[in-house]
């Protein structure tokens, strides 16, 4: 397998879809002819369909965490690999928090695992580097993103532990990072240092304090995406207005179906 790494912005919305990013959080890491999925928003069938992508080049899929916005289009997708007659495994990695009920609502839209005609491994996801195959290997890093909603569960009667992760994916000799939602700007640094390049999520903090975080981190390139729809207006000045607030690499806004070399 060649080494070379490119990366794909399926879904660049944050929870809410707009007309210029219809699609939610889906961001694909090609290692040569093979495609590993961070996040499976809604609309990512689709834009596979789209771009012609063969049902067999999917490697492997990496949930960060269970809102609708992350994982809305995985049944799709699932039935997409069905229809198109997909034979190769496919390994799911999601929060350990998640994996009964995904097994329901697969089992719910009738995508039972003996009909799927491909074998289809739920793995629970645990910090560290717990997936290696084929030269690649991606590891997973704890965010407080869910913290604030454990209260909440709490008073509901609900004692699952709010797991979410960012993750990152490292092939070749390159390291490629998504952080996923996060709690607040504060926890980018430690995820990204080191990277060639990031996918950072821009929905809950503004892009001040994103530049801020990164004054001094080294960071060749930042791909900011998960757009909160309060931005758009203004979108062109995201550039400046997180460099101007002290990170010094280049940054990018990231839309539905963009791409980039790494």
């Amino acid at each position: 397998m060649s080494d070379s790494i490119r990366v794909t912005i399926f879904g660049s919305a944050a929870g809410f879809p707009t007309a210029a990013r219809p699609n939610t959080t889906a961001v694909g890491v090609w290692v040569g002819e093979a495609l590993y999925l961070l996040d499976a928003g809604e609309g990512v069938a689709g834009q596979f369909a789209r771009r012609g992508i063969s049902p067999e080049a999917l490697r492997a899929i990496f949930i960060s965490h269970m809102h609708a916005d992350h994982t809305g289009g995985l049944p799709v997708l699932m039935q997409w690999l069905q229809l198109n007659k997909r034979k190769r495994p496919l390994d799911v990695c999601l929060p350990s928090e998640g994996m009964a009920g995904l097994q329901s609502v697969l089992s719910m839209h009738y995508l039972l695992p003996e009909w799927l005609e491909f074998d289809l491994e739920l793995m629970a996801v645990e910090e560290g580097s717990g997936y290696e195959a084929e030269g690649v290997s991606v590891e997973a890093i704890p965010s407080r993103h869910l913290e604030g909603f454990l209260e909440r569960l709490r008073e509901a009667g609900d004692s699952r532990p709010g797991e979410c992760f960012s993750y990152a994916v490292k092939a070749g000799g390159k390291r490629v990072m998504f952080t996923s939602d996060l709690a607040h700007a504060g926890e980018v640094p430690e995820r990204v240092g080191g990277a060639d390049l990031a996918i950072v999520e821009l929905a809950h903090f503004e892009p001040e304090e994103l530049g801020e975080a990164l004054a001094g981190v080294s960071l060749p390139r930042l791909v900011v995406t998960h757009l909160i729809h309060t931005l758009e207006p203004t979108e062109d000045e995201i550039p400046a207005r997180i460099k101007g607030a002290g990170y010094g690499g280049e940054v990018l806004v990231a839309h539905d179906g963009d791409e980039f070399s790494v």
